[in-house]
């Protein structure tokens, strides 16, 4: 998960813990809250975060009313419908940014695992996850045509997914996966090991661009590696939160997954979005995509887009934009 949505994840955490109540009327944000639960931080950043707060609440709203797994972002449109698999994390609104950029022409859904409203059970298997959201599509949208999108390691549900609507008749122009990793990413240790080095580094890279000096970017870099030497020699803290013990268990849960699937031949059309041209060396293996769908199309994002943050503003329009190259 980047760094802006683990903060809004935190955030939600952190009012359902203090019994904070936050619901919508009309355009504003109401909010009920014990004596002195709602600190001067909080406020502030339910001040800051309005709108996405609004914007979840709406979608959670909507999604009680019909299938659990179908979170619209974008219900009204005349173009084919995208029904989206989130990352290992599941969150929903990974695609919020991305859906907005497509226009209001499209129609976007994010999919939404077991497991993520912290009430039902994950599954444990892609086949079993694809399966689900397979029935609810059907049953909130009985016939296609369909374009099923994955992200990240969500790429291998979407992938499944897009062909069990196909076996059963139903129209799926394209599958649209999103800088998607292969199983093969977690199944081969070295493979691993090398993905998560340079993900780390692009990270920590990218954090200290930001900062106005070389001395403040040494300064933070000599920070994340005190740190990181601390948390090797300190035990972990068990989580007590249970929406973050939740979502710690989906998470586990959906990499076993990921990491058994076995993805077979597909005859459909499957276009691969990459952040950058050089992510193909990213360890991600796009590339072996090409076993079961030799006839792949790929499309490069610019140079400076990141895997971590390519469906989210400020990247998110670059992205649109190559969803529309395709001419999907």
């Amino acid at each position: 998960m980047s760094a802006h949505l683990m903060q809004f994840s935190e955030l939600l955490a952190d009012l359902a813990v203090k019994d904070i109540k936050v619901w919508v009327e009309g355009d504003r944000l109401r909010c009920n809250a014990p004596a002195g639960a709602l600190t001067a931080e909080l406020r502030g950043q339910l001040q800051d975060r309005k709108g996405e707060i609004i914007a979840f609440l709406n979608m959670a709203t909507a999604a009680a009313t019909q299938q659990p797994a179908i979170i619209p972002l974008q219900s009204r449109g005349t173009r084919t419908p995208i029904y989206a698999v989130p990352g290992h994390v599941g969150a929903p609104f990974t695609f919020s940014d991305l859906s907005k950029h497509l226009g209001g022409d499209q129609p976007f859904y994010a999919l939404q695992p077991t497991g993520y409203d912290g009430q039902s059970e994950p599954m444990d298997r892609v086949e079993d996850i694809a399966e689900d959201f397979a029935r609810q599509i059907v049953e909130y949208q009985p016939t296609g045509p369909y374009i099923i999108a994955g992200y990240c390691s969500g790429a291998p549900t979407a992938f499944e997914l897009a062909k069990i609507l196909g076996r059963r008749g139903a129209e799926v122009p394209c599958i649209a996966l999103f800088g998607p990793l292969h199983p093969t990413t977690y199944q081969e240790l070295p493979r691993w090991l090398y993905f998560s080095a340079r993900e780390t580094a692009e990270a920590l890279l990218r954090e200290m661009a930001k900062l106005p000096t070389f001395s403040a970017r040494l300064r933070y870099f000599g920070s994340r590696v005190r740190e990181r030497f601390r948390a090797l020699g300190s035990k972990q803290p068990v989580a007590t939160d249970p929406v973050l013990a939740s979502r710690a268990r989906l998470k586990s849960t959906a990499l076993a997954a990921f990491q058994r699937y076995d993805p077979t031949p597909y005859t459909g059309r499957v276009c691969i979005f990459l952040p950058n041209k050089a992510w193909l060396r990213s360890g991600a293996g796009p590339r072996r995509w090409l076993r079961v769908v030799p006839h792949a199309e790929f499309y490069f994002g610019p140079e400076g887009c990141h895997a971590a943050s390519m469906l989210e503003d400020p990247e998110a329009p670059a992205i649109a934009e190559l969803y529309r190259q395709a001419k999907i």
